[in-house]
């Protein structure tokens, strides 16, 4: 190929890269990514909470329970879940309130920390959703007061605060420990 038909082309090239590229469009610019927390919504006590994915274990129906002689009221008493026997707690009981709810929308969480399980009956439970972690603030004065001293803040979500309840903060509780009547 001759010099003179390689400056062809090669102008050729360049006229249509000009031509196309004045046209074309740019590409999007990067969208900064905000990290959310996943987090399972329930109702407790009329108000909207959330406990994070990673802090509970299961999800499920209130099962049968077998009542315990000597123990607070708000102890339902055991189930068999998943072949271990497992208390279950009227979660509104143990903060001196009531579920809400009908029994059919009614759901246990269940939780095991340290060798320490429990499935706590919650009112009906809304499903998982994804908060910004930048919609998280130590605001709790929308929490109900029994609830508060488990809920270290809140999450702003859609015009609504969601308390995020915290396990370790009801299982390091002695009331909650001292189950005996």
């Amino acid at each position: 190929m001759s010099t003179k038909n390689n400056n062809q082309a090669y102008e050729q090239l360049a006229r249509l890269s000009r031509d196309y590229g004045d046209r074309s469009r740019s590409l999007p610019a990067q969208i900064d990514v905000i990290p959310t927390k996943t987090v399972v919504c329930f109702h407790l006590l009329g108000a909207p909470v959330a406990i994070l994915l990673e802090e509970m274990n299961e999800l499920f129906e209130v099962p049968h329970c077998t009542r315990l002689p000597r123990v607070k009221s708000w102890v339902r008493g055991v189930a068999n879940v998943r072949g271990k026997l497992t208390p279950i707690i009227d979660f509104a009981s143990f903060l001196g309130g009531r579920l809400q709810a009908s029994p059919k929308r009614q759901r246990v969480v269940l939780i095991e920390r340290n060798g320490i399980s429990a499935g706590l009956i919650v009112d009906d439970v809304v499903g998982m959703k994804h908060f910004r972690v930048d919609a998280y603030s130590e605001k709790r004065d929308v929490v109900p007061p029994p609830l508060a001293r488990f809920v270290p803040g809140t999450f702003l979500n859609d015009g609504e605060y969601w308390a995020l309840f915290r396990p370790e903060a009801l299982f390091g509780h002695d009331d909650f420990l001292d189950v005996a009547a």
